[in-house]
């Protein structure tokens, strides 16, 4: 009901208690019960409810109080005022309830962007606070790079000076002379050692002595059997060109 107010209308239906509906909500209540569906007042009489015309042509408006007493039509027309009046008094108070609520409305979210605005702002003077602080510990660490940037440059200029000085050091050090001497006693010490393990001889058996003395395949062969036949007699010393001729072993030249 009354889902088409504040629209432009044709006709209206209009009770005697001055209540005002639309042609739909009044064709749709009063088919149902002649009570006023506002105040739920009972509108039996033939004049409670009347159906009019808002653009009335110019012919009703000449012959619609036509004929009637001057305080009749003063009557009429006091009557129609007072419902203009009432009317208009329930705009304004309409207007004014819907103006309450949005000024209710508008004071909420006032107050909501107030608290929005001052956690913004307190947010805001935090951020501030922060890149103030971050600021001074960036230029500290920039201050504090360029000091260790200097110490590593000043190390590695005392560390190029210290090889320049090893690398002259070194070069003065090892000249042609203490080079040509140290590969003298190298070479006599390999001399020396090769000399020791020519004269160091193995006196355990002959096989030894034959094994380097004799290097064909025979010899390899018969290194057995001259093992087995040869007899040590050191009371004898062998002379070159003779034979020696023992108990225990056959004909050999000594040499």
């Amino acid at each position: 009901m009354m889902s088409h107010i504040r629209i432009k209308i044709e006709q209206t239906h209009i009770t005697h208690i001055s209540d005002i509906f639309c042609e739909e909500d009044g064709a749709r209540e009063f088919s149902k019960a002649y009570t006023c569906p506002a105040c739920e007042s009972s509108l039996s009489g033939t004049f409670d409810i009347i159906r009019i015309d808002l653009h009335p042509s110019d012919q009703y408006k000449s012959m619609v109080l036509a004929g009637q007493k001057p305080e009749i039509i003063m009557e009429v027309c006091t009557r129609a005022l007072s419902f203009w009046t009432y009317q208009s008094h329930q705009e304004r108070i309409y207007q004014e309830y819907v103006a309450s609520k949005v000024k209710e409305k508008a004071s909420q979210l006032e107050k909501y962007y107030e608290e929005v605005i001052s956690r913004i702002q307190s947010e805001l003077n935090s951020l501030k606070l922060q890149h103030t602080t971050t600021r001074k510990e960036m230029e500290t660490t920039k201050k504090k790079y360029s000091e260790v940037t200097e110490k590593l440059m000043e190390k590695s200029r005392q560390c190029q000076k210290l090889q320049a000085m090893y690398d002259a050091l070194r070069r003065k050090l090892i000249t042609p002379v203490t080079y040509e001497k140290e590969s003298n006693e190298r070479l006599d010490n390999n001399n020396n050692g090769l000399r020791r393990e020519h004269f160091i001889l193995p006196l355990s058996s002959a096989d030894s002595i034959l094994r380097k003395s004799h290097t064909s395949p025979d010899a390899v062969i018969n290194d057995v059997s001259y093992a087995e036949n040869f007899v040590l007699e050191p009371n004898h010393t062998p002379i070159a060109g003779v034979f020696h001729t023992g108990k225990n072993q056959k004909g050999k030249l000594i040499k």
